[in-house]
């Protein structure tokens, strides 16, 4: 069993009971609309027989017992039904609300080396559309006990007319839930939920990757050619959900044909019978047949959720934990590259130089833990950096959203809304970004923002950050002189004040006077 089917199985035990109730009250819905069917059809012709007779037999009729079964079991269905939805939906969402967390925060505490390698949108559609799966596979659990609580009453009202009855619809029943089981297991409907599940996720991924570049698009005139590649794409999930649906169709062709030939062959072998009872057979025979048909769906969507957690154990497992021990010291901490040794600390004011391309960025990703550490460099804990990217990507929502990713849960929940407010806005004052209210939703990715903004806001959030050592990857590209001289200002007085270690990578000559060591990647 993989690590992630274990997980999903405690995961759910302790909705075991709600599910168990589930399943408990769709046995007894279907055993009620059995019931009330068969009853029903009892009871009608029963009294239609009685009228044709004359009134004697019309008064000596009882009609008040029967109608009070049919309200009984009309009224209890409706219960039933409810309790049946409500206990299986709600242990369904309560246990994914407790997976979902879960699956995130091995994907968060995963080595990055490894999670930023996977596809957004294939992640995408695995952490949604197949966790969504899982949730529907939760509630599908009560589909057999339904289905057995219908046949096993429609069986027992079949036996009030005569055995043959019953032999006649477990045959017919017998034959359609084969039919139903081989047609949902085919090797054909597996690609068809496989070839979809691929589709969905390149579908996802093309629009990730389209959705930064709506400016290019525009400037390029990319739009009609964008647009017919995603129609296309559309196409063939269309295509692919269209193959599936006909399945479906096919099953539930399959089942009505049967349950056809079952009533004929009922009419035909009992003609001569009391027609009351026959009547009561006959409906209990259709809703039977429909009490089977959660069983035939559940069975062609076996295969669809063995895809699904399939997928979602293999996100889990590449989401493996990391499993060095990178919590050293802060004084323990010395960077040696290329012969070259540094002491990081809070004294640190150390410069990265180097050509393009010479491995400035790769060396701090590395010192994040985001990339594999080299042979002849010591292990570091991640709490130590602040990290300003070169591209910083701000989040979906308000500047106050982006800067509050700064803090610990701690720090949430210790200070106050005021004294935070105050915190963001030094943090955008020192980064030059005073304009911004924290309330400004900024769009996916900041697109209201200019370039400069988003590398302003990402320092800011560094500045924010509690930890000793604070790494900015060109922080003055793409800003004016007097920004740039206003900027750097800011960060030597607040280094200083703090105290707090500088690691720099810039290209510009005038932040390097915030350093006072060089390390040399050339």
């Amino acid at each position: 069993m993989s690590a992630f089917k274990t997980y999903f199985k405690q995961a759910t035990r302790p909705f075991r009971s709600d599910l168990m109730t589930a399943g408990l009250s769709a046995a007894a819905v279907s055993v009620a609309a059995v019931c009330l069917l068969g009853v029903s059809g009892w009871f009608l012709a029963g009294a239609a027989m009685a009228g044709a007779v004359g009134g004697a037999a019309m008064q000596m009729f009882n009609y008040l017992l029967p109608s009070a079964a049919i309200r009984f079991l009309a009224i209890a269905r409706t219960l039933l039904r409810y309790v049946e939805r409500y206990s299986g939906h709600a242990a369904a969402l309560r246990a994914l609300a407790v997976v979902r967390p879960h699956l995130f925060s091995r994907i968060v505490a995963a080595d990055p080396h490894h999670t930023l390698k996977l596809s957004r949108g294939e992640t995408s559609a695995r952490f949604v559309q197949d966790i969504t799966v899982l949730e529907n596979r939760l509630v599908a659990q009560s589909a057999p006990a339904s289905a057995i609580g219908g046949i096993m009453a429609a069986i027992l009202l079949c036996l009030f007319l005569s055995p043959w009855a019953a032999v006649i619809f477990i045959i017919g029943l017998g034959v359609t839930l084969g039919a139903g089981m081989w047609l949902g297991q085919t090797t054909a409907r597996k690609d068809q939920a496989q070839r979809e599940q691929a589709i969905m996720g390149g579908l996802k991924q093309r629009f990730f990757e389209i959705l930064p570049l709506t400016p290019d698009i525009a400037a390029y005139d990319l739009s009609e050619r964008l647009l017919a590649d995603m129609a296309a794409r559309e196409h063939d999930l269309a295509v692919a959900k269209s193959s599936q649906i006909s399945l479906d169709g096919l099953i539930q062709s399959v089942s009505l044909v049967a349950m056809g030939v079952t009533l004929a062959v009922l009419f035909l072998t009992h003609r001569g019978h009391d027609l009351p009872l026959l009547a009561l057979a006959a409906l209990s025979v259709t809703v039977g047949f429909e009490s089977s048909a959660p069983l035939l769906k559940a069975f062609a969507q076996r295969r669809v959720f063995d895809d699904a957690e399939t997928r979602v154990a293999d996100l889990y497992d590449q989401a493996m934990p990391r499993t060095t021990d990178t919590h050293a010291p802060l004084t323990d901490c010395l960077l040696t590259v290329k012969g070259q040794s540094f002491r990081l600390n809070r004294d640190t004011r150390l410069l990265i130089s180097g050509a393009s391309g010479a491995g400035k960025t790769r060396l701090i990703e590395t010192l994040m833990g985001l990339r594999p550490v080299g042979a002849d460099m010591g292990q570091f804990d991640r709490n130590l950096f602040a990290l300003s990217p070169q591209d910083a990507t701000p989040l979906n929502g308000t500047i106050r959203d982006n800067l509050k990713m700064a803090f610990s849960a701690e720090a949430l929940k210790t200070r106050s809304k005021a004294e935070l407010d105050v915190m963001m806005f030094a943090a955008l004052s020192d980064a030059q970004l005073t304009s911004k209210a924290l309330d400004l939703w900024i769009g996916d990715g900041g697109v209201t923002l200019s370039g400069g903004e988003k590398k302003r806001l990402g320092i800011a959030r560094a500045l924010l950050r509690d930890a000793p050592i604070l790494i900015l990857d060109e922080p003055t590209e793409g800003l004016d002189a007097e920004t740039e001289s206003r900027l750097i200002e800011a960060l030597e007085t607040r280094l200083n004040a703090e105290p707090r270690g500088l690691i720099l990578i810039s290209h510009k000559p005038a932040p390097r006077r915030l350093c006072r060591d060089v390390l040399n990647m050339d």
